[in-house]
């Protein structure tokens, strides 16, 4: 009884702080939602990133991130498997130091984030003077794209943070509605889209380059660790009509045309290619935490009273929470459970916020 009136002291409390747990950091800007969705499609996240799990996989996450933010494959391609090794085989130029800054690969080893045993990884969006850090990271746990705030001091800093140099110059060499052709026989065209397959071109197949954030990013040929190209957004006219992807620069030559409104490029689609799914056979071993819902505590499908009272208890040491319902408790993910994620899961049962999901 005792127990009962001081969780309900405490929960009275929260609800008259009603304060966020996140301080603002200084020149971030985050994802927007229209730049999440478009990660299937973007070449960072599809072919130039080896990762299997597209989405709720932080090694496929930070890789992609990392070149999204423009950051050299070459280095990333030395950081390969589990997240647990990720700062052994650092290398070609990579270099593993304490201090984070933004830009750097968070790197937890084994059992240290929420105990994971295959370690963790994530990317460093801001430093804050005070020494807090800004990681955004997908997780198996959650959805494909978290955002957290980590103190000095938490249970979840970082092992060490990994630095890489950034990448080569974008090429300028062709421009948008420039027509090129192929120069060798079975050309990798990497089609758009999450683990799509690639289709093969023909000799002096005619494509026509257009407008992409990706185009001209230096990275690898899918699966290669020495032989390394340009890449190119383009049209391609195929049997079953035309499509979009990717073409390394090497293979290509300009036809001397700029013209996007000639055929076969006039009728341009934007329907997207289904999803495929990934080769099972290629898929390494993958650490899977339970299916969890941020704030979720119970694990019943709700948000709902029954869960603060759960994590109060926890608060007050009176019960113990599990590692599946550690991570559904720390909505404001700073690595400590504490009565600043009870004010969250409060404000969200009250409608004062619509969202857990960072």
């Amino acid at each position: 009884m005792k127990n009962t009136i001081r969780v309900a002291i405490i929960l009275i409390a929260v609800l008259l702080q009603l304060s966020s747990s996140v301080s603002s950091f200084e020149g971030y800007t985050p994802l927007t939602r229209e730049e999440f969705d478009r990660w299937p499609y973007l070449p960072e996240y599809t072919v130039l990133n080896f990762f299997p799990y597209k989405g709720n996989n932080c090694t496929w996450y930070a890789h992609g991130r990392m070149m999204q933010l423009g950051y050299c494959k070459y280095t990333l391609d030395s950081m390969r498997y589990n997240a647990n090794t990720w700062a052994d085989n650092a290398s070609r130029g990579a270099t593993i130091t304490d201090t984070p800054v933004a830009g750097s690969i968070a790197f937890w080893d084994s059992g240290v984030y929420y105990g994971s045993s295959l370690g963790h990884v994530g990317v460093v969006e801001a430093v804050r003077e005070d020494g807090a850090i800004l990681v955004s990271d997908s997780s198996s746990s959650s959805s494909a794209y978290n955002i957290k705030q980590i103190n000095p001091g938490s249970s979840i800093w970082p092992t060490a943070f990994i630095s890489v140099p950034l990448s080569r110059e974008k090429s300028g060499l062709f421009s948008h509605g420039e027509h090129v052709r192929t120069t060798v026989n079975n050309l990798n065209f990497r089609l758009e889209g999450a683990n799509q397959h690639p289709v093969l071109l023909s000799r002096d197949t005619i494509a026509e380059i257009r407008e992409h954030v990706s185009n001209g990013i230096y990275a690898s040929q899918p699966g290669s660790m020495s032989s390394y190209h340009y890449w190119w957004y383009a049209a391609v006219e195929l049997e079953e009509g035309i499509k979009y992807g990717w073409l390394a620069e090497t293979f290509l030559e300009t036809t001397g045309l700029i013209d996007s409104s000639s055929p076969p490029f006039s009728d341009v689609s934007t329907e997207k290619e289904p999803p495929v799914e990934p080769d099972q056979d290629y898929l390494p071993e993958q650490e899977q935490l339970p299916d969890l819902k941020y704030g979720d505590v119970i694990g019943n499908g709700l948000v709902d009273v029954r869960d603060v009272t759960l994590v109060m208890q926890h608060v007050l040491k009176v019960k113990e929470l599990d590692l599946g319902q550690l991570v559904s408790a720390d909505v404001n993910r700073d690595g400590v459970i504490d009565v600043l994620d009870v004010t969250l899961i409060m404000r969200y049962i009250l409608g004062f916020i619509t969202s857990l999901e960072q």
